[in-house]
């Protein structure tokens, strides 16, 4: 099940990344809706997304990486968490601003335990 947990997550970070590096303009449209449109900004967010998410999916197999992986993207989803946080009076809509706030903070707590536990088998 972990293993299912961990690929699930890199692979949905490699998703975003993707969505977010190819059609900036959708992307914000459909997620990131909170101003005007930073296509630069969300090619940014595509790279980082990619990069967690990939590393998530080599930790899978290379368990040594799995601890260290799982701190960063603990670090990195909570911090993207924060942000959400802060600027949910700017969202587009309030039903998507407090829905990806509260996925981002179950995602980081996802993480953060898995990343606890992982510490156990490293």
């Amino acid at each position: 099940m972990r293993t299912i947990t961990i690929s699930a997550l890199g692979g949905l970070f490699v998703v975003l990344g993707l969505w977010a590096a190819v059609d900036s303009a959708s992307f914000t449209d459909v997620l990131a809706d909170f101003g005007a449109e930073n296509s630069h900004l969300v090619h940014d967010f595509g790279a980082a997304s990619i990069a967690v998410g990939a590393c998530l999916l080599i930790a899978v197999r290379r368990t040594a990486w799995q601890a260290p992986m799982l701190v960063v993207a603990t670090l990195w989803n909570g911090l993207h968490a924060v942000s959400h946080l802060a600027d949910l009076g700017d969202a587009g809509s309030r039903v998507v601003g407090v829905t990806e706030a509260a996925l981002l903070v179950g995602g980081t707590v996802l993480l953060g335990w898995l990343a606890y536990t992982s510490r156990e088998s490293a």
